[in-house]
Parts: C-alpha cells; structure tokens; sequence
C-alpha cells in the first residue's frame, strides 16, 4: 500500500491530497490516486492492475510501516493545527547549520510549521518516527530542532493505529518530562550536547590544531571541552565550517612525542596531566591553541625546548616563570604560569633576551622598534628592519 508519491516533484502523502486527484508513484512513475479503505489508513494506489502489482511500493515491509507512520502523523498533525498551519508535509528539510552540532541539515519526517509562532511549539511541531530506526541519533537530532525552534516528539510504530494517529499519543509525549516530547518552552538546547562548555554557554570552546604538528594538510579546530569531540575546518569556497570532514585524519601518535615541546606545569607528570585534564582525544586538545608550538629547522619541524630556567619562583619553590631554549635554533621561550592556565603569559625572542629587561614584571612584549614586523601572539626579540632575521 503506497503511502508516498510525488506532486509536482514534492513527496506528498495521501491526507494532503484530495480524492481524483492524480499524483506520481514515485517508483514506477505511473498515475496513483488516494482513497480511504475498509479499516485501513488513507493510501494511495495504482488504477492499473499491472502497475500495483509490479510496483514495489506496493510491498509490505519496515518501509512501508514507517511510511505509513508518516503519513498518519502529517494527517494527525494537519487535523490539529491545519487552521494555524503555515506548512504540513513529510520530509521536510531544515535548515540547522547555526545550531552549533555537526550537521549542516535535517529532514524531518513529519512537520508541521505555524503561520506565527506557537508560545509552547515555537515555530512548529516535528514527528519522528521510530521503527527499527537506529539512523538518526535522538540527543543531537533534537538538539538541532530545538535549535531551530521546533519542539519534536519521537513516537514508535506501536503508538499508531491501522488508519490513524490519535494526537492525544503525541500530546502526552509532550505532558510529561519523562516522555519523549521536548517543547520549546520546556526544553534547553544546551542539555542535548555532551559538551561541558556547550552546557555552560552555548558555545564550543575551539581551539586551532596546527596541521604541520600532525602532518596534515591544514590547520583545523576541535573543541577542548569535555567531552566533546567535534572537529570542524573552514571551506573557504563555502565560506562556512564543515563539521567532522573526511579531510581530518585524527593522529594516532604517543603524547610523549611532545614531552620537549608543550609547557606543562608538572612535567613530571607530563601523560598523566594531560590525560587528566581532557580525557578525549588528549593529543589533538593537548595541541590546540598551545603558544609555545611553532616551526623550527629541527628534525620534528616544531620547537623543542631544553630544560627550564626558573626565573621566579613561589612560596613553595614551585617555578611560575621559566625561561627556556630550543634545542635546534636561537628561539627562547619565555612562560609566565602565574595565572590560571589560558591566562598564562608566552613571550618569544629569537635570541638571549636582553639583559636589562625586567622577565619577571614583562606581561606583553619586548620594546620593539616602530617598524619591526611580527605575527599576533608571538613577539621577537629582533626585527628583519633592523638587520636581524626571525627564526
């Protein structure tokens, strides 16, 4: 029993089409109609006996239960709100590349959108339907609804009858919060993202990978936040962030092929810290954002730094300001670990600093003269214009 077909291109089911209307069987392309049956759900079919019994839509099976299911919900929804409606069809695709997840898109299965928006819907009502389903995942998916200002309700095939949807299941989906209807009005967006930062502001908190550390093509972004994992990279043509994209290989390398390059404020215990602080995809968030990575001539292609020199120290001998020197080039790193982690202080010089400058009270940068060249966030201690050539 074909509960799809196609007007004008559009998927169509039988309650949005009146009866002697012509639609297209969207599998064999031939003439269907709708009608209502004997104790069964509003279908459409096949004025050719040839055509309805060679065509597999025809077929019984997961797939037609499933279309069958949306077809009921768009009848039910239409019967409730068909007079606030603005639209009411089956997949309907959103919009939801603003919605902070890794899905540019979703296709609803049964939608229905208001003229003006609903105080306790929003914008509209979605209808999912689960029946051995397991493609969409329901966290994020209403995430990306709720983001776009849709409440969702996610039904079963057993929440239908054999010719309709009694809208009192979907509205006790959305009575209780322990079932599964989530409202606009009741429901944060932020609690569907397993992001500790996404929870707290609704932002990612991202941070820029260098591709050269881990010999990919370009720099990309992953969220240091637990737990997340998100990767996302800009596509330049589209002017917009790709989500998880195939050009990202995720490393598989051990963190202590980093020991001499990343500050970390016990080196003692460099793996354990590290691991302890972002437990997800260590080496990648261990690798973002990090001041103290940039190219070398040494063999890794990266700076690694020879033992610290204690410039300042606490109360407890601890040192809080390190001066260091790469092993391979004339670089020194100075670090001010006195505030928090991201409040730390990382200053480069392309050689001995100078030794007039006060290290302890310097926060920014050298003196420099007015027309030395620089790149944001990493000082040197001398300038191309004045003779000298960074590193």
């Amino acid at each position: 029993m074909p509960f799809r077909a196609l007007q004008n291109g559009t998927v169509v089911v039988p309650a949005m089409i009146p009866d002697q209307e012509a639609v297209e069987c969207p599998e064999c392309r031939d003439v269907m109609y709708p009608r209502d049956g004997d104790g069964r759900a509003r279908h459409f079919y096949h004025p050719s006996t040839d055509a309805q019994t060679s065509c597999s839509i025809a077929a019984t099976g997961e797939s037609d239960t499933h279309a069958r299911c949306v077809a009921l919900a768009v009848a039910a929804l239409t019967e409730q709100f068909g007079h606030q409606a603005a639209q009411c069809a089956p997949e309907v695709t959103l919009d939801v590349s603003d919605s902070g997840s890794e899905h540019s898109t979703r296709r609803a299965d049964a939608l229905l959108e208001f003229t003006t928006p609903n105080a306790f819907f929003g914008n509209g009502v979605i209808i999912e339907v689960q029946h051995r389903n397991h493609e969409k995942d329901i966290r994020t998916t209403t995430h990306d609804y709720l983001s776009a200002g849709y409440s969702v309700a996610w039904l079963s095939s057993q929440d239908f009858g054999t010719d309709q949807l009694d809208y009192s299941v979907v509205n006790d989906a959305f009575a209780s919060k322990d079932a599964p209807g989530y409202s606009v009005r009741d429901y944060s967006v932020r609690r569907f993202i397993e992001c500790e930062s996404y929870q707290y502001s609704g932002e990612h908190s991202w941070g820029t990978v260098p591709g050269y550390v881990l010999t990919c093509e370009e720099d990309y972004e992953i969220c240091t936040s637990r737990p997340c994992t998100l990767r996302r990279q800009y596509d330049e043509d589209a002017s917009e962030y790709v989500y998880n994209p195939d050009s990202i290989t995720t490393p598989d390398l051990p963190l202590r092929v980093l020991q001499n390059t990343l500050v970390v404020e016990y080196p003692s215990d460099f793996e354990e810290q590290l691991t302890q602080r972002y437990h997800d995809a260590v080496l990648e968030k261990a690798l973002a954002d990090r001041p103290e990575i940039d190219r070398c001539s040494g063999p890794k292609g990266f700076h690694e730094w020879e033992s610290a020199e204690a410039v300042w120290t606490n109360f407890d001998d601890q040192p809080k300001i390190e001066l260091r020197e790469c092993q391979y080039c004339p670089v020194r790193l100075l670090t001010n670990l006195r505030g928090y982690a991201d409040e730390r202080t990382d200053i480069f010089f392309g050689g001995p600093p100078d030794p007039d400058l006060n290290l302890v009270t310097l926060e920014e940068k050298p003196e420099r003269c007015q027309h030395r060249s620089h790149k944001e966030g990493a000082w040197f201690e001398y300038c191309p214009d004045c003779g000298e050539t960074n590193p």
